[in-house]
């Protein structure tokens, strides 16, 4: 859900994007029958997208606050992307004179072409792509002769008149008038962030599940051990952790604090740890789950 502009030339180089992201949630096929009715212009507002994915039982998220075009010094960068199952990007680098377009999928690139000159590259659907060009043919023959800051303002001024659910009334615009010195430098530079970023997105996954599984496997009934030495020795079936982690500290026996005797069964109902049989509470700080 993108619309992205960038322009490079002789007298520098500008750069707008709209803010738009939509998730879909819902039966694939169906998924699929409103996607195509929204990528070929046959929805023209909110309201109508909205109305089509309630009849075909879609769940929508409409969000326009997703920055997709920023600046790094004297290079432009624009982004549109689709994560799904694998992670799919586009990305425009541009600055006064140079372009460079790369696609990447999950943390390799699949493409990559660096262009020199002046040009105009519009990322978006194809519906999207059409009013775009539509209205940059108008200036076709004065668009190289225009300052940076007119290129700038008709950007900003087709991004307005771009009325379709897949772009939002919000847009971010930049522009340089200078030639970045480090152009494929801050290029390798940024896919190493983003590739980096990933990885730390990866670990922090892993941890997450890792912490779900422990938060899921926290026992809240039946028998958990048997009271020795003044200690709780748990069953063969259970295990104590000293806190929720990725790694936690394990123990088969553990301290407790309350009313018992050697010999007691311990037991939790309802969350609560008790001796069997008997109305009395226990309580420890570790942490008893099952194996």
């Amino acid at each position: 859900m993108s619309v992205i502009i960038g322009y490079y030339g002789k007298n520098g180089a500008v750069i707008a994007g709209d803010r738009r992201n939509i998730l879909f949630r819902g039966d694939p096929k169906k998924r699929e029958e409103l996607e195509k009715k929204l990528y070929s212009g046959e929805l023209k507002s909110d309201e109508e997208l909205i109305r089509a994915a309630k009849d075909l039982g879609i769940n929508i998220h409409i969000d326009d606050e997703k920055i997709k075009v920023r600046k790094i010094e004297d290079v432009l960068v624009g982004e549109v992307s689709s994560i799904g199952a694998e992670s799919k990007r586009r990305r425009m680098y541009i600055t006064k004179g140079k372009c460079a377009i790369i696609d990447i999928l999950n943390d390799t690139i699949t493409n990559k072409s660096i262009r020199e000159g002046s040009s105009i590259v519009v990322f978006g659907n194809k519906y999207i792509k059409n009013l775009v060009q539509q209205e940059l043919v108008k200036y076709k023959n004065k668009i190289l002769k225009m300052s940076i800051l007119e290129i700038k303002n008709l950007f900003e001024e087709i991004l307005k008149n771009c009325n379709n659910p897949t772009v939002s009334k919000k847009y971010d615009v930049f522009y340089t008038v200078n030639c970045s010195k480090n152009f494929e430098e801050t290029i390798e530079n940024d896919i190493k962030d983003l590739f980096n970023y990933r990885n730390e997105l990866k670990k922090k996954m892993f941890e997450f599940g890792k912490i779900m599984t422990i938060v899921n496997k926290i026992a809240n009934e039946g028998e958990i051990g048997t009271i020795k030495n003044g200690k709780l020795v748990l069953n063969d079936d259970h295990i104590a952790i000293d806190k929720v982690c990725p790694n936690p500290k394990l123990f088969t026996e553990i301290e407790v604090e309350g009313n018992f005797e050697d010999g007691d069964i311990v037991v939790i109902e309802n969350g609560n740890m008790k001796i069997k049989g008997k109305n009395e509470n226990i309580t420890t700080k570790y942490i008893v789950c099952k194996k």
